[in-house]
């Protein structure tokens, strides 16, 4: 069997040395060919890094050629986020021309088995454009992620999150593809306008790659023997709210066509009144109002004209059928909201089912 050429992408960023070396550990393990794959580590500026990059040096690329294949080290300042490294990253790999990128978080270990597993499923399904391993929790038990459900008006959220395997219900279609651990056909970036877009930052980049690949036509899927353990823990940072909103709002901007938009807009206008009180209530207001100011920049909606410019180009996939993958309720969040559950969800679902039986384009 010959074996496709993998670039694995991690981003260090304020990881603690334990964890860096548990995640090198596993990739120790790796069974597949060492001269079929290489880590393009890049390493995000941070003033609180625990990480230093001697330490890098003198402990692991020390390993090259012996337990580890071929290593890329660069140093990135100023840091540009998971989007921003990863763009880096794939700029680093695309030299060696790798038939696949593989998204790996520095949070995670792998099962040894993982790349063999993702890869020969995306072998034997030529039109599958990303593969996500079975992304467990550090328990080994309990699922983390098995895909992730996209609500229509933007908002992502895990499928099977701390549930066992033999729980989890498949009533949730799987929208998009988790880049904690995540192979990609490098063939097929080009068609959609490239991996993430760098100003993303955080949130949301992983899901507009999976909307615009499925936009494009190919599949998405996920590999349960593939499986890495990813150390997950839900940010409490009130930063990432602003991300979260501006980039959920850019999404939807860029990859509706606009009839659509506009029937969505009721029901988007509902959920921002209530995002916004909530948003009063929990002390993050003001990463929301800011999320809006965006809006205000030229700069932004030139950008968002352009995009769509693009995503037209290589477009063939209708608004109703990217429905057909996506849900009217959310579930599976760190906060069980009753609110959310017994009001919203169920005003929001009979919405969504009106929705698609209006929307023909």
């Amino acid at each position: 069997m010959s074996f496709p050429k993998v670039a694995v992408q991690i981003l260090l960023y304020v990881t603690p040395p334990e964890e860096f070396d548990r995640l090198m550990s596993s990739l120790e393990t790796v069974n597949y060919p060492k001269d079929c794959w290489k880590i393009v580590l890049v390493k995000n500026y941070s003033d609180k890094a625990l990480t230093p990059s001697e330490y890098v040096r003198e402990k692991w690329l020390v390993k090259v050629g012996k337990t580890l294949p071929e290593v890329v080290f660069y140093e990135q300042s100023p840091n540009l986020g998971f989007a921003g490294g990863h763009v880096k990253a794939e700029e680093l790999s695309r030299s060696w021309q790798p038939d696949y990128l593989y998204l790996l978080n520095d949070d995670a270990w792998v099962a040894p088995d993982f790349l063999v597993q993702a890869v020969t499923l995306a072998e034997e399904k030529k039109n599958t454009a990303l593969v996500q391993s079975l992304v467990m929790l550090d328990d080994g038990e309990r699922v983390n992620s098995v895909g992730n459900a996209m609500h229509f008006l933007g908002f992502g959220f895990t499928i099977g999150h701390r549930q066992l395997p033999h729980e989890i219900k498949d009533d949730l279609p799987m929208f998009y593809t988790s880049g904690a651990g995540l192979l990609v056909r490098s063939s097929i970036l080009q068609k959609i306008s490239g991996l993430f877009e760098s100003f993303y930052g955080s949130y949301h980049e992983d899901l507009d790659l999976s909307w615009r690949a499925r936009l494009a036509g190919y599949d998405i899927v996920m590999a349960p023997d593939s499986k890495i353990f990813h150390h997950y823990e839900f940010s409490k940072s009130i930063k990432k709210f602003y991300f979260m909103e501006r980039n959920r709002h850019l999404t939807n901007l860029v990859n509706y066509k606009w009839p659509t938009l506009l029937l969505f807009a009721p029901a988007a206008f509902v959920m921002e009144v209530g995002t916004l009180v909530f948003s009063f209530r929990s002390g993050w207001w003001k990463e929301k109002l800011r999320s809006y100011l965006y809006f205000l920049r030229p700069a932004t909606w030139l950008w968002v004209f352009h995009r769509r410019a693009q995503v037209r180009k290589f477009r063939v996939k209708t608004d109703r059928e990217m429905m057909n993958f996506m849900t009217g309720k959310i579930v599976n969040q760190e906060v069980d909201n009753p609110i959310m559950k017994y009001l919203v969800n169920p005003v929001m679902e009979v919405y969504f089912w009106f929705l698609k039986l209006v929307v023909r384009w």
